[in-house]
């Protein structure tokens, strides 16, 4: 007798556990909607809290300063005895400003070019130095000058202002501005030195 085997190829494939009683298996498909879904409600959380959100309140301070000096503008240009040719322009002289009460106590020796205007004076006030460079500050963003400078002058103690301003003679004009600490007198009055130096930086494009 005979008995028929079967080959290999022939043999049934193993088959696969059945799943528990009541067990339905969840689609990819119907899964992949969770995520998506956990995204959307995030960006609209999102949203939500930009639009409601305040922004932060702009300030705006001079550096180390109040914004607000005390001090008025004295009714004497100091550089007017010092035009010479016509140099500096009216626009640009007019635009220069001392605190009123300020006395000139010294015409130091600039070192700049000598075709070209170039004057420095120092004066002495009874203001601190706060309120004195609280109101250069002031002064030249109120008189078309753009300060493009700030911080501790070179070789001496205090603080340092430039600026510059296009004249209406065809260069550009630069103030340097240094305010130097406040002293005080054995008597406790306080004085503040303070320099002014106007000249001529190059030719306006």
């Amino acid at each position: 007798m005979s008995i028929d085997l079967e080959t290999p190829s022939s043999a049934a494939a193993p088959k696969a556990p059945l799943p528990p009683t009541g067990f339905r298996p969840t689609s990819l498909k119907y899964a992949a909607i969770v995520p998506i879904c956990a995204a959307g409600m995030l960006a609209i959380v999102i949203f939500i809290n930009i639009i409601t959100a305040s922004p932060p309140p702009s300030t705006k301070v001079s550096p180390k300063l109040s914004n607000v000096s005390g001090l008025t503008p004295s009714a004497t240009n100091p550089f007017t005895p010092l035009v010479t040719a016509g140099e500096p322009p009216d626009d640009i002289l007019n635009a220069v400003v001392i605190p009123a009460g300020a006395v000139k106590v010294g015409t130091p020796h600039t070192g700049g070019d000598a075709t070209s205007f170039d004057r420095s004076l120092v004066f002495k006030s009874s203001a601190s130095a706060q309120a004195i460079y609280t109101f250069f500050h002031e002064q030249l963003k109120g008189r078309s000058w753009r300060i493009f400078s700030t911080g501790a002058p070179v070789g001496q103690k205090g603080v340092e202002m430039l600026a510059q301003r296009a004249g209406s003679d065809g260069w550009y004009w630069e103030q340097g501005v240094v305010v130097n600490p406040t002293t005080f007198s054995t008597s406790g009055a306080q004085s503040t030195r303070f320099t002014v130096r106007l000249y001529q930086a190059s030719a306006a494009s």
